[in-house]
């Protein structure tokens, strides 16, 4: 089986496509997560089926960070969501990213990672997470 190489961050352009991958959120990861972000235990018991919005959104980015690795300086500027159902704790989710915007602004590559995650099929949640680093400086150029 051929090694397929990972995309260039800064190779995209807006309709591209992040290679699909899959995320699951743990009861444990949940419990973490919410230890991690002060959650009382009142609070916490709130999620004993379903996942921790946030905590899918910190799995969505780490996925993405796998599938694409990041340049040296790159930030996480931003991101949004839209969370269409409960996610079932140990669920398996579906992850399709496309890019939604691409521009260079003041020397920065500004990427804006449209996303849309589901379990069988079923839309589960759609977001716009934004990453900026620093463009490469084109040769030739002063």
């Amino acid at each position: 089986m051929a090694c397929m190489s990972q995309p260039d961050f800064h190779a995209f352009r807006r309709g591209d496509s992040v290679p699909p991958f899959t995320i699951r959120v743990r009861a444990d990861d949940a419990r973490a997560y919410l230890a991690a972000t002060g959650e009382s235990e009142a609070t916490a018991s709130l999620w004993a089926e379903h996942a921790p919005p946030l905590a899918v959104g910190a799995l969505l980015l780490a996925g993405l960070m796998d599938e694409v690795p990041l340049p040296a300086g790159a930030v996480h500027i931003g991101q949004d969501f839209e969370f269409v159902r409960p996610i079932p704790l140990g669920a398996e989710v579906d992850v399709r990213m496309t890019i939604a915007q691409q521009s260079v602004r003041g020397g920065q590559n500004v990427i804006v990672f449209g996303s849309e995650l589901s379990c069988d099929g079923v839309v589960m949640m759609r977001g716009r997470t934004m990453v900026a680093a620093p463009a490469p400086v084109q040769e030739g150029a002063q």
